[in-house]
């Protein structure tokens, strides 16, 4: 059902007749292996993090699952909606259907579960820890918000207003929404867990249904008032204050804990996904250094082509152009690798790469978020709660007869 719903909101069925669930690798790398590096990363990373929820135990398997599920759920239905459907991936080398590549719910397991899992170590109160939850987010999710625009991993859409505002290639409405629904996510997993780290099944699937059922709604609550600061479209400003609202909460929640104090020891049960963690922020850095964006030909599901100027509204109310005018378009690509421009109505298109406009900002911009993401997560990990403060050890005691 949903494949039907996905391919009205971006053309008929027909513009799909080339899609297939899986590419050839070697095809795969002559074309976008920049993307294929970043596909094997980020199931590498969840991966390590369900190996590292597993040895945790129930409590850590369900901020995976509730990841997975949740910010799965939340990328199906952001496409499908056509008042938003203002994003398109490129075809990786495993598809799930023509929108979605099998890595992306990858993605959401690492910069929600690896940013949660690390806040609980410091067993601060439940507002604190969902604010550096995000913030663990947006630190994570940055470089590859960054890296995957340049190098077409997906393309957005021309003339939305909401992702007009963008740093680095990265729109802001894109880094608070990462801000916003890691907290969230914390925020509900915590609902659970704060009482009950290693829960029961009967709580472990209570807490799951939660997580996925209010997640992109307790997301959007904080993304209305929010992006009202820029008039409606959430651009800097948004950013700044939504950004500086949870840096706040959390030093405000910090400072006020009763518990002991930290103890400089990183915990060894942890120091695999503090490993992984920093191996991701290395490679994703070398991956942007290293990779040519001019060699990218992306052949996928794209904006639909059509006559310019024809304008429609978005889900906050806004106007924007329905179609890609080939004539007027300010995205970062082109289309000299293809035989031929797309006509008018075509979904499923060739684009091609375009080199940097200033080599020398972008590594500097991804290097300084590399820098970052090391010592923020170095940080978290190395420290350990004295006793009786983690909130994310999970109990040696099922609590199933409490159920």
């Amino acid at each position: 059902m949903y494949a039907i719903t996905s391919l009205v909101a971006s053309g008929s069925a027909s513009d799909f007749a080339e899609f297939a669930h899986f590419a050839s690798p070697a095809d795969q790398w002559g074309v976008l292996s920049s993307f294929m590096m970043g596909e094997i990363l980020f199931i590498t990373m969840a991966l390590v993090a369900l190996v590292h929820a597993i040895r945790r135990g129930r409590g850590h398997l369900m901020l995976w699952v509730g990841a997975l599920v949740a910010g799965t759920a939340n990328d199906l239905i952001f496409i499908a909606m056509p008042l938003v459907d203002n994003f398109w991936h490129s075809q990786g080398t495993i598809m799930l259907n023509p929108r979605l590549p099998f890595y992306i719910p990858c993605v959401y397991v690492c910069f929600m579960y690896y940013p949660t899992m690390a806040a609980r170590r410091l067993g601060m109160n439940r507002w604190s820890t969902a604010a550096l939850s995000g913030l663990g987010g947006i630190v994570f999710y940055s470089m590859y918000d960054i890296v995957g625009a340049k190098n077409i991993w997906w393309t957005w859409h021309d003339t939305d207003l909401p992702i007009g505002d963008r740093i680095l290639g990265a729109p802001c409405s894109s880094s608070l929404w990462v801000i916003t629904f890691a907290g969230a996510f914390s925020l509900l997993a915590d609902v659970t867990l704060r009482k009950h780290p290693k829960p029961s099944w009967g709580r472990f699937f209570g807490g799951l249904g939660i997580i996925a059922a209010f997640a992109t709604l307790v997301m959007m609550v904080q993304m209305f008032p929010l992006q009202q600061v820029d008039g409606g479209a959430p651009g800097y400003g948004a950013l700044a204050v939504g950004f500086g609202v949870y840096t706040l909460v959390f030093v405000i929640g910090l400072a006020r804990s009763s518990q002991p104090a930290f103890v400089v020891d990183a915990d060894p049960r942890d120091r695999m996904v503090a490993a992984a963690v920093g191996v991701y922020f290395v490679a994703l850095f070398a991956n942007g250094v290293v990779s040519d964006p001019t060699k990218v030909v992306s052949r996928g599901v794209h904006q639909e082509v059509g006559e310019c100027y024809v304008e429609q509204s978005d889900i906050t109310g806004l106007t924007r152009d329905r179609y890609l005018c080939l004539t007027d378009y300010e995205e970062d690509f082109d289309f000299s690798c293809a035989e031929a421009p797309p006509e008018h109505g075509d979904s499923w298109y060739t684009i091609c790469g375009t080199p940097h406009e200033n080599r020398a900002l972008f590594t500097a911009g991804i290097g300084g978020i590399g820098v970052v993401g090391l010592l923020f997560f170095g940080a978290i990990f190395r420290v350990r709660p004295s006793a009786g403060r983690d909130r994310s050890s999970d109990s040696d005691e099922d609590d199933s007869t409490t159920t």
